[in-house]
């Protein structure tokens, strides 16, 4: 329903008016017969559109209202801040009418017998377009004003320059900048750098940076209101390029403290890095394939390689000795980590220095993971565990580990060793060139007897407790040649070997075992779960070590 007010004193002509106008049933018409009657109707109640008739003087502008004619009824209104929309509907004569839109100042002249259109007919069109116009001028209004409350709320600092002034900014970038709400508006934009400087190399950005969109970009300092700078990120984009004086969005990020902890991080890494090069261990980086991309003073020194000669080379050929079981040990040092839960694993590796002199070392290894989850890199932290006392070949001294295997159990030292010997001569030597893959239980033997049998006969049943210790250094080979034999060694904590080719016979579904290790782990790994025991496998594939207690591997040796 559109609400007209009629301002008119002619009863004939009012009725004219609003019969035409209420035609439809669209438009309600309200009649005064004075501009003082307008005036104090329009304090009480709004209306879509004012009608006002002004008949427009002969000689010396005779007020059809003595009080207020309609022009003057419509500077009123306008001082009093009613912006309703004003038509004048005034005689120019006998046979000519104008009507008058103040609003847009469109003016139409009837003359009797030359328009096909009634100024009548004409009046109402002007009310339609009159209230259309009010009606997108609201809604552009409520637009704006939503639009500028959202930008408000938002956390990121927006503004738009125009001829090179601020001309609006929301109440973030106010604030963040130390400004009370508005208190932007009309500075020039250049008063918001940090400098003259600042200002000129961030306009060269941004013009050269324009991408397929139409956003530049570039990292400037600002100033706050009390002078502190602000390190922040540009993004400028012109609101009609074919019209530059239309102005620019600008949006700012205030990137202050993420520069500060980037700044923190590289010099933690910086500092970092120096206490790794110096560190009093071996610390080396390996990627996924083993190639070497960090390389500590200590290793350098170790090993007798200079960084420039190991970076970027991988380990296998270079520390690890070249051949098939080198390369799977190679890329064992990135699975061994992934693969555990924690990311961290324990490795002993056999090694040659530059010199080609065997070593072992102890490496704990540490996965370090991408922003997705997935290992990027293996940091390497080793200790030399080789037995230099040894005048046979370089041995594996166990000081630094053992007691961590065997601490708590029956086992003595002298029992753990010596198996542990056999097993180091099993996986290098195999038995008469042949690949050999064995276990060994060792301690709880009462336990271990009862949840395992016999596939064979017990070789060792019947001999002298002399011909069955483990320690006895004549009794090497005869166990290197059972080896080969299918099942597990059963010994005893002080050496005695109980039986030979043993079959474990628990479920081991409560176990799990590192992937690629076969079904010989996995028994040996569940009688460690069961009993107190501990379990030594060698592979066949590769020769590599396992050491098990509790259910799960404890020690690895390549």
């Amino acid at each position: 329903m559109i609400n007209i007010l009629l301002v008119h004193d002619n009863s004939e002509l009012i009725d004219a008016t609003r019969s035409l106008l209420e035609k439809g049933g669209e438009v309600r018409v309200d009649t005064v017969g004075s501009t003082k009657q307008a005036v104090e109707v329009l304090r009480d109640r709004n209306y879509d559109v004012i009608v006002s008739y002004y008949q427009l003087p002969e000689v010396d502008g005779i007020e059809f209202f003595p009080e207020m004619n309609g022009i003057g009824l419509f500077r009123e209104l306008r001082a009093q801040g009613n912006t309703t929309p004003f038509i004048l509907y005034t005689r120019l004569g006998r046979d000519r009418v104008l009507l008058k839109d103040l609003n847009s100042a469109g003016e139409v002249v009837f003359s009797k017998g030359l328009e096909p259109r009634s100024p009548l007919t004409e009046l109402r069109d002007l009310v339609y377009q009159a209230v259309l116009r009010k009606k997108l001028e609201r809604e552009q209004v409520l637009r704006t004003d939503l639009l500028s409350s959202l930008l408000s709320l938002t956390p990121i600092w927006i503004c738009l320059i125009r001829g090179g002034a601020m001309e609006w900014a929301n109440t973030r970038m106010s604030s963040g900048l130390g400004y009370e709400e508005g208190g932007l508006v009309g500075k020039n934009a250049t008063a918001l750098f940090a400098d003259r400087e600042s200002f000129e190399r961030a306009s060269r950005e941004l013009t050269l940076s324009i991408d397929a969109d139409g956003w530049g970009r570039a990292e400037t300092m600002l100033k706050k209101k009390d002078g502190s700078p602000v390190h922040c990120l540009l993004r400028v984009h012109a609101i009609d390029t074919r019209d530059p004086a239309r102005g620019q969005v600008m949006v700012v990020e205030d990137v202050t403290e993420k520069k500060r902890l980037e700044e923190a991080v590289r010099e933690s890494d910086i500092r970092t890095r120096e206490l790794l090069m110096h560190a009093a261990s071996m610390i080396m980086k390996i990627d996924l394939a083993g190639n070497i991309t960090f390389f500590n003073t200590f290793a350098q020194n170790f090993f007798g390689y200079s960084r420039q000669e190991l970076l970027g080379k991988n380990i296998h050929g270079t520390l690890i000795p070249a051949g098939e079981a080198g390369g799977r040990e190679a890329t064992g040092f990135a699975s061994d980590a992934a693969l555990n839960g924690e990311g961290v694993a324990v490795r002993i590796s056999g090694m040659r220095t530059r010199d080609g002199s065997p070593v072992w070392v102890a490496w704990t290894t540490r996965a370090i993971r991408d922003a997705g989850g997935h290992v990027s890199e293996v940091v390497c932290i080793g200790h030399d565990i080789t037995d230099h006392t040894s005048r046979e070949r370089p041995r594996i001294s166990t000081a630094m580990w053992k007691e961590r295997v065997i601490g708590g159990t029956d086992i003595s030292d002298e029992v753990f060793d010596a198996v542990f010997s056999i097993c180091l001569e099993i996986s290098r030597e195999g038995r008469e060139g042949k690949k050999v893959g064995t276990a060994f239980i060792i301690g709880d033997t009462e336990n271990v007897l009862a949840k395992s049998r016999q596939l064979i006969l017990n070789p060792f049943a019947g001999h002298h407790t002399a011909d069955r210790m483990v320690t006895n250094h004549d009794l090497k080979e005869n166990i290197k040649e059972l080896a080969q034999l299918d099942g597990a060694f059963v010994i005893r904590g002080d050496g005695l070997i109980e039986a030979a080719a043993r079959y474990i016979t628990i479920d081991t579904s409560a176990v799990g075992v590192p992937k690629g290790l076969g079904t010989r782990h996995s028994s040996i790994a569940g009688i460690t779960l069961v009993t107190g025991a501990i379990g030594i496998v060698v592979s066949q594939s590769g020769g590599k070590i396992s050491i098990f207690r509790n259910g799960r591997m404890v020690q690895e040796i390549a």
